[in-house]
């Protein structure tokens, strides 16, 4: 989005110093002095290990045309430095002001497990009938969700964001920024527990989401969840749920597709999809409630829920040496585990079924008993389990019967030296695991 100068100055309360006049606009916006653009305005938050004031000069020579900072620097004539108190509320008042000027229809999604292909699914959906907005790639954080706010364009009329967190408040105060009609929360496990002193305590923390939604919004709700009552319980909106077994949205009849996919039906409509498991099809009902509260009918929903894909989402990716890599390395929890493994267990078993694992981490005391059940199930699924080595991983090997690597290097050794033409290889862990960089390995050319 294009701002003036003085749009800038009115909606964070700030003032000039030196710069330019207060017409001159800009259209892109910056927390990180490395991803600056020339021209671009960069706020120097200040955060628990660093402060962004040390990193203006950085963004400056980068590109940056203004700097919004707590404290004047000593920077180029010719550079716009906004005073303001805060930097964070700065930041936050800004994305507010856009988000007035634009006004589209806004959906939020948060859960433990497979926020990124529900955001995916229901902006594919929504599309139908909206000019769509959504988060890309990992910007679900404090700064990410204003970041994506502050790159809305006056054409869009629907906004779909993605909401991570790690403690309690991180949702409610995205959602008192977004102020979305429709939340979604895909479930609750027990990813980022250490944080907390129970899973109910975490489940309240997502539930921040559907307390935020007016009357008139809708929570899209898992039936299946343990905490489904809970969550209902805390929105004064109306809901929505789905599920396997239970919900307004039921996933029936699934099965898996040959050669990828599955196929089922929500409300009598026929669905079909891309990514296989039985997880993404929950999602792709989530989906559908919440496109069908905004106008898009499920049979509408269904036709464009067919193309989505997501990367790093139990994606196949063919090697030089004639096995296939199951891309899935991008984050790993003791659901998103099992969930990839029951996906492979119901898919089509040409040659051997072989799995790279790492550790999942921020499981505070359930970590030990997560891996050991994680790699009790991988024995079962699995012909021959790799893990590499970490912290908490060797439960899980232990559990698994499996190789205990030291790196990604010895990784890439053991699927070099196990798997053959035909084989299937699922690589999973958690993010800091980087198990991409082993994907990378095996299937470049």
């Amino acid at each position: 989005m294009r701002l003036s100068l003085l749009e800038i100055l009115e909606a964070t309360g700030g003032g000039e110093v030196g710069g330019t006049q207060v017409g001159e606009t800009f259209s892109t916006f910056h927390t990180d002095s490395r991803e600056v653009k020339t021209g671009g305005v960069f706020f120097a938050l200040r955060g628990q290990e660093m402060d962004g004031a040390e990193f203006v000069n950085d963004a400056i020579a980068r590109g940056a045309a203004a700097v919004v900072v707590e404290r004047k620097t000593e920077i180029p004539s010719g550079i716009v430095e906004v005073l303001v108190p805060d930097t964070w509320s700065a930041l936050y008042a800004l994305a507010s002001h856009a988000l007035r000027r634009v006004q589209p229809l806004v959906v939020a999604v948060t859960g433990s497990n497979g926020k990124t292909s529900t955001k995916e699914m229901i902006a594919a959906i929504l599309a139908q009938h909206f000019n769509v907005h959504k988060t890309e790639g990992n910007l679900n954080t404090e700064t990410g969700v204003p970041l994506t706010i502050l790159s809305l364009e006056s054409h869009h009329s629907a906004l779909v964001l993605e909401m991570g967190m790690q403690r309690p408040g991180d949702i409610g105060r995205l959602a008192g920024l977004a102020k979305p009609a429709i939340g979604v929360i895909t479930n609750v496990g027990i990813v980022h527990i250490e944080f907390f002193n129970s899973r109910e305590e975490l489940a309240r923390a997502k539930g921040e989401l559907v307390a935020a939604l007016p009357e008139e919004g809708l929570a899209v709700l898992n039936a299946d969840n343990d905490f489904y009552p809970l969550l209902a319980q805390m929105t004064s909106a109306r809901v929505a749920s789905f599920g396997n077994d239970r919900g307004d949205y039921r996933v029936e009849g699934f099965q898996p597709i040959e050669g990828g996919g599955s196929q089922f039906t929500v409300r009598g409509v026929e669905v079909r999809l891309a990514m296989a498991g039985r997880h993404q099809a929950l999602n792709a009902a989530a989906a559908l409630a919440a496109g069908d509260f905004a106008g898009v009918s499920v049979e509408a929903g269904s036709n464009a829920l067919a193309g989505v894909k997501v990367e790093h989402r139990l994606e196949e990716i063919p090697t030089p040496g004639g096995y296939s890599i199951i891309d899935d390395a991008y984050n790993a929890s003791p659901e998103s585990m099992i969930a990839a493994f029951d996906a492979l267990a119901e898919s089509r078993r040409d040659g051997r079924l072989l799995a790279v694992l790492g550790e999942m981490r921020e499981l505070g005391s359930l970590s030990e008993e997560s891996h050991r059940r994680v790699g009790e199930r991988a024995a079962e699924v699995f012909d021959a389990v790799c893990v590499v080595d970490g912290e908490r991983a060797k439960p899980m090997a232990q559990a698994a019967g499996a190789e205990l690597v030291p790196d990604g290097a010895g990784a890439a050794d053991w699927v070099r030296r196990n798997a053959t033409a035909g084989d299937r290889v699922l690589v999973k862990a958690s993010h800091g695991v980087r198990l991409d960089e082993l994907v990378k390995d095996l299937t470049a050319a």
